[in-house]
């Protein structure tokens, strides 16, 4: 883009590397977020990936008030071109349970947020998860939402310094942190051993977004019996995650 446009940065970077479209979140002057798609085949994925080269090869951002963008190949050119921009409401989480509220600037750590709309329901989820064992010593402490232009869109928590992710030898600390999770009626739904940390003596629950409200004791009960098993296990599943994204 040419010197005289406005400052942007890359935020999140969706690459696809088959014939699908790729998404992108940036921030234009500090403050403005946009929604970009960019078609199949237009770039190479290490450009697209590499913000400094994908900032200097997407055309001029379009004036106006808009936050999606979609970016094709001009037929009559031949060029990457802007063929549609568009103001949308994108939605947000609604279950606002928490007194405090923080911008997304502020903060560029210990929050975990939807990068695109279409992660939104992730979020809600969890959102109204943390909700639900707040104050039982089960998940990290819940510090409040976190906003972007208005719209609600993750939210911030407690860091747990110093943890580790579960082990067998872990099974009493993880035992009585899912056993407390189970007296509220709530079945975690993704027990694996990267979803416990282990810190001062305790065990602490984390990704609830899969939780859900049970009250069926054997299905409860089958969750507890599978605990042993999945600290076990030594595939490696659960152990990287790609969305939504957690800082």
């Amino acid at each position: 883009m040419p010197d005289d446009d406005p400052d942007v940065r890359q935020l999140h970077a969706e690459v696809d590397l088959g014939d699908t479209e790729s998404e992108f979140r940036i921030l234009v002057s500090g403050k403005f977020v946009k929604y970009l798609t960019i078609d199949a085949g237009l770039y190479s994925p290490d450009d697209m990936c590499f913000e400094p080269s994908f900032i200097s090869i997407i055309p001029k951002l379009p004036p106006g008030d808009w936050n999606e963008g979609h970016i094709s190949k001009d037929a009559a050119t031949g060029r990457p071109h802007f063929a549609e921009v568009m103001k949308s409401q994108h939605s947000g989480i609604t279950n606002l349970w928490h007194a405090t509220r923080i911008d997304h600037l502020e903060l560029q750590n210990r929050r975990k947020f939807a990068r695109f709309p279409w992660e939104i329901p992730y979020l809600e989820a969890e959102t109204t998860a943390y909700q639900w064992i707040d104050g039982h010593q089960i998940g990290p402490k819940f510090l409040g939402h976190l906003s972007e232009e208005g719209r609600v869109i993750g939210f911030l928590m407690v860091y747990v310094s110093g943890a580790k992710h579960a082990g067998p030898e872990d099974f009493a600390l993880c035992q009585a942190t899912l056993s407390r999770l189970h007296d509220l009626e709530i079945k975690h739904g993704d027990i694996d051993k990267h979803n416990f940390l282990i810190h001062d003596g305790k065990a602490t629950l984390i990704d609830v977004e899969t939780a859900t409200r049970c009250s069926d004791k054997g299905l409860l009960d089958q969750e507890l019996k599978q605990l042993e098993e999945e600290l076990r296990d030594t595939s490696g599943r659960g152990g990287s995650r790609i969305l939504p994204a957690e800082t």
